[in-house]
């Protein structure tokens, strides 16, 4: 696979991997029809694991962030269709940390500030 620009330091060399799904059970994501994909910066640490979910009418998209920070981060995307991912497919975006969930700006805001302490530690 090809490398990605990671969104916390810039660099390009966000690698993702292919993940078994029962290896995402930890994170109450387990799923027979899944297919699960890791996300790794090899500079900064940055990473998150997704988790696509399709069944007849729905595709669910689920991303945890920052895997092994607490609180976690976790986001949900609602679609009809199992197209590619764009603001446009997406039907409605569900945001937590932890459990919980919280207004999209609050979630931002928690993601932002733990990549910028990824920056700083990459920059020092």
């Amino acid at each position: 696979m090809d490398r990605l620009q990671c969104k916390a330091c810039g660099s390009t060399s966000m690698i993702p991997m292919e993940v078994d799904p029962g290896d995402a059970a930890e994170f109450d994501l387990q799923e027979e029809e899944a297919e699960a994909r890791f996300f790794t910066c090899h500079v900064c640490g940055d990473n998150w694991l997704s988790v696509r979910r399709v069944d007849q009418n729905d595709c669910q998209i689920t991303f945890v962030h920052q895997m092994g920070l607490q609180p976690l981060l976790k986001r949900v995307a609602h679609m009809q269709t199992p197209v590619i991912l764009t603001e446009a497919t997406v039907d409605r975006w569900d945001y937590l940390i932890g459990d919980e969930p919280v207004p999209e700006d609050e979630w931002r805001d928690e993601l932002d500030d733990r990549r910028q302490v990824l920056r700083s530690i990459c920059s020092n």
